[in-house]
């Protein structure tokens, strides 16, 4: 073999050998991690550009013409298809997995096949007008003289995917932004470099003019060589490259990408954000965030760090394993700077400190007190005969009672706002309701409380606490009634997915506009004009139940308390 005809091959052997390897890896790659359609459509792209450099070298290396046109045909079997398998690269890559189906597959890959079966009949030199021998410096060239059928089916039909898959790549890059430009720009010129050295050779561009070798073969070099770096760069075959990316860009969060050696080697804007803060970067393991963080655990609820500085920082982590077969190649890591919240958080724990002290203060001291007090008023009121002296003991009496009672739900509110665990479950509605009504009845002397002649059978979503519901909304008709004598009638409908309690009085009533603000709702809350203390608590449990309470108007006058509970 003349030396000439070796070094007019070597690049295109290169190209070969590019391509060989880049496949077997790829292909090592899926038996020791296990198949994916990224991996396989990567594969068959460098098996059929080695197919297309393989063929090319021979076709340079012999002689004999009628060998020279064989092997010319047996390289489009790896040149027909590349259109094709770049395009749905692309797809892959962009995240458009759901566009490939097995239908879009079979009307990309039908073009080539009319191709490949047209170039080989030949019918009517569709595919091939004539072939002749081109003697340049001593070398003897196959030149071909393409048809109209070559044209359109290969070089046209592989222009335009090639050039819709640059397009589509492209688009992704300026739309996640500039990270993913090298990548995207690394590929693409992968996909144009046949293009660029057809167009070269067609213009007679040196070395690529028409009289000279056809140098086009060796694009598949440059292709391979593009691809090999941002897959080995930007770890294609170990981590999608811009797949994940869509949602990445758009969160919240800083989104760490980990490779299997617990590397950082992808971050989003807001993760980038995160490392310059604490002086890591792309590349550093991720401990040099936080040597706390578990990556074994799916979440950590707050890690402590500091900062360049000094400055504690606390973030919240989720983890997920990235796994290929029974490998795990990496993973995602979720990172929320929760600094601000954990303050907040403490901030909290020493309020609620202070109302449990406050609620222990309620509760025992002042309740003691007053109980104090009230014992020696009534002992007092018992040995007093002046007519105007018992009249005073009675206004503390009665004053000294409402303090009491306001201590108890003061206790029960605070109750109620400190208790951090779902306490709600099923209760039955009766127990409760006969319960405070009866002693509404019996401890008052002045007012009439009916009740339905059968107690439901309903069980409703509801705790401890229910009792104080229906004590305050009693002790609040008989407290604000203007009535010679208190009437009071409890009602209860049961319905499908709830049950309605009503207690309606003769009392004055409430004012339509009234009728939101005695239950201290809206921003003023407490401070509400006329908000009681006991009619807040009851909003505020009910609440809790998943219910709702208000009030109607009675007739023929009075108001009328409704709650409505969950049925269990």
């Amino acid at each position: 073999m003349d030396w000439q005809y070796t070094v007019l091959v070597l690049p295109t052997l290169f190209a070969m050998s590019t391509a060989v390897l880049l496949g077997t890896y790829s292909l090592r790659h899926m038996q020791a991690h296990g198949q994916s359609s990224e991996l396989v459509t990567f594969f068959a792209v460098n098996v059929g550009l080695a197919l297309w450099t393989g063929f090319a070298a021979l076709k340079l290396l012999h002689t004999d013409p009628a060998l020279k046109l064989l092997f010319y045909r047996f390289l489009y079997f790896g040149v027909a298809p590349l259109g094709a398998l770049a395009f749905l690269f692309t797809l892959l890559h962009t995240d458009r997995v759901s566009r490939i189906t097995p239908g879009l597959v079979a009307a990309v890959m039908t073009v080539p096949a009319v191709f490949l079966a047209v170039l080989f009949a030949n019918p009517n030199g569709l595919a091939i007008e004539a072939t002749h021998l081109v003697e340049t410096n001593g070398l003897v060239v196959l030149r071909v003289d393409v048809g109209l059928g070559h044209v359109v089916l290969q070089l046209l039909y592989n222009a335009v995917l090639s050039v819709l898959a640059i397009v589509l790549i492209l688009y992704e890059a300026a739309r996640l932004g500039r990270t993913y430009i090298p990548q995207a720009v690394l590929v693409s010129v992968g996909l144009a470099a046949p293009f660029v050295f057809v167009a070269c050779s067609s213009l007679g561009i040196p070395p690529f003019n028409s009289d000279g070798v056809n140098l086009v073969p060796t694009s598949a070099a440059v292709t391979s060589a593009a691809i090999g770096i941002a897959l080995f760069r930007y770890r294609f075959l170990d981590l999608p490259p811009i797949a994940y990316t869509t949602a990445m860009e758009e969160s919240p969060d800083g989104v760490f990408v980990l490779d299997a050696d617990k590397r950082i080697v992808h971050v989003n804007t807001r993760g980038a954000a995160l490392l310059e803060r604490f002086g890591a970067a792309v590349g550093d393991p991720i401990t040099a965030v936080s040597p706390d963080l578990d990556l074994t655990a799916e979440s950590n609820d707050s890690i402590e760090t500091t900062r360049e500085g000094g400055e504690a920082v606390y973030l919240s982590a989720r983890s997920q394993r990235l796994e290929r077969g029974d490998q795990t190649v990496g993973w995602v890591i979720v990172l929320r700077d929760v600094t601000e919240l954990h303050r907040q958080k403490q901030t909290i724990l020493s309020q609620n400190e202070k109302l449990t002290l406050l609620n222990q203060i309620v509760r025992h001291d002042i309740r003691n007190d007053m109980a104090v007090i009230l014992g020696n008023a009534q002992l007092v009121e018992e040995s007093v005969d002046d007519e105007a002296l018992r009249e005073r003991l009675d206004t503390i009496i009665r004053n000294g009672e409402h303090a009491t009672e306001l201590t108890v739900n003061v206790r029960n509110l605070m109750a109620t706002m400190l208790d951090d665990e779902e306490t709600n479950r099923p209760t039955t509605l009766a127990g409760p309701l006969w319960a405070e009504a009866s002693a509404v009845r019996d401890g008052t002397a002045d007012a009439a409380v009916s009740l339905p002649d059968e107690p439901p059978t309903v069980t409703v979503v509801a705790d401890d606490m229910l009792g104080t519901v229906f004590r305050n909304l009693l002790t609040n008709a008989v407290r604000h009634n203007d009535a010679d004598r208190t009437e009071i009638d409890v009602s209860v409908e049961v319905r499908d997915d709830d049950a309605l309690v009503r207690i309606a009085d003769n009392g004055p009533g409430v004012l339509d506009d009234r009728k939101e603000v005695v239950f201290g709702r809206g921003e003023k809350g407490l401070e509400s004009p006329g908000t009681g203390l006991g009619l807040y608590l009851v909003d505020t449990i009910v609440s809790g139940y998943g219910g709702d309470v208000w009030v109607e108007d009675n007739e023929p006058r009075g108001a009328v308390f409704v709650v409505r509970l969950r049925k269990a």
